[in-house]
């Protein structure tokens, strides 16, 4: 399971927003199944977080549940797994102008 932890807007000038999300147990040890967060809502448009686990890779997901015909999103996102034991363990990946597109067929 995926928790909404804590939401905070940040006073920047991109005015960016920080979701905290606790990963039970279940995600590193249930190869069978993804996880997805509940939907939130983000820059106008709903979003969810999907957990992925293969054999000794963790993938994290960010998803754009808001599809609509002809839009496209640009994104500037960064997920940090954080380590419990110690914080020079812990891994970070951005992604920086990202287009989401939708197209209608």
């Amino acid at each position: 399971m995926a928790l909404l932890y804590r939401f905070v807007k940040l006073q920047d000038r991109a005015h960016s927003h920080v979701f905290t999300f606790v990963v039970t147990r279940s995600v590193t040890r249930d190869l069978e199944r993804d996880i997805t967060s509940k939907e939130f809502t983000c820059g106008h448009q709903r979003w969810a977080i999907t957990f992925s686990r293969t054999d000794k890779v963790l993938g994290v997901y960010l998803v754009w549940k808001s599809t609509s015909e002809y839009i496209k999103v640009y994104v500037d996102f960064s997920f940090t797994l954080l380590n419990r034991e110690h914080f020079s363990v812990n891994e970070s990946f951005t992604g920086k102008q990202d287009t989401i597109a939708f197209k209608a067929f």
